[in-house]
Order: structure tokens, then sequence, then C-alpha cells
């Protein structure tokens, strides 16, 4: 079982924030090594990764559904990557917090994971999962900031 709770502070109010993590053409610039991401009905994302990170690499397919949302507030989804490696299933829920000028993001989640992916270090799958997380993460923040951001 993987778990991850983290917080991130943002140079936006949530007002600004919320809609980016929900929109495709944003997504594809925040998650690592997104190939293709799209809306396939109100709250349910499907898209394909490429990842090259020693074992882990391969291409991965996405599906990520949301459960409970309280735009600009709160969010649970319910997400699924599958890939030649193995599966990682799981739920995840973030928390958008005004604080002043800029927003505070706490995020956690938890998932199973199979297959050979299943059987490496838990240690390393969460160190993987949590840069591909911190990396997305910074790249919104320059975004919001009005730096730019080059594609990967």
């Amino acid at each position: 079982m993987l778990h991850l709770r983290d917080t991130c502070t943002l140079d936006a109010p949530p007002e600004r924030i919320w809609p980016r993590i929900f929109d495709p053409i944003s997504l594809m610039g925040m998650i690592p090594g997104c190939e293709h991401i799209e809306e396939v009905a109100p709250g349910e994302y499907r898209g394909r990764m490429r990842i090259g990170i020693a074992a882990v690499s391969g291409v991965f397919d996405t599906l990520v559904r949301v459960l409970e949302s309280d735009p600009p507030h709160t969010c649970r989804l319910h997400g699924e990557v599958s890939g030649p490696t193995g599966v990682i299933a799981g739920e995840a829920a973030f928390r958008l917090e005004a604080a002043g000028e800029q927003t505070v993001l706490a995020y956690e989640g938890s998932a199973m994971i199979t297959g050979a992916l299943g059987q490496m270090n838990p240690r390393f799958v969460e160190g993987v999962a949590r840069t591909l997380i911190q990396h997305g993460l910074h790249k919104l923040n320059r975004e919001l900031r009005g730096e730019e951001v080059l594609p990967e």
C-alpha cells in the first residue's frame, strides 16, 4: 500500500488554481510525461503518460474520476494507472486554503500497487510518486506566477 501526504504553497488564490487543476490542457503541462489527456465525461478524465524512471519505465494509461468536490476548496478523486509493469489504483483528496495572496494545497492519498510495480521497494515507488507530484505542482506555480513553462 502506498500512502502520500504533503502540502505545497502556491502563489495565487484558490479561485485561480481550481480551474487549472481540472483543465486538460493545463494538466498536460503539469503532469510529467503526459502525452494525452481528455475529459471523457463530466468529472472523468482519461490519459496516457510516458514514464522513464528505472523499472517504472513505460507507457501508462490513466483514468481519474472526481468522486466529490466543493469548488474551489476540496476534492476527492479515484484513479487508476495501468501499464506494462503493473497497476496502481487508489483514492486521493486535496484541499485549497487561502493564505493571504497565496494558497496552501494539502493532499493525501493511498493506493494499492500490483504487478511488477508491487514487488518494488515501497520507498522507491513512494519517492517516484512524490517527485512526480512535486514536479507538477512546481510547474503549476510557475504558470500561476506568469513564468514561461516549456513543454517537456
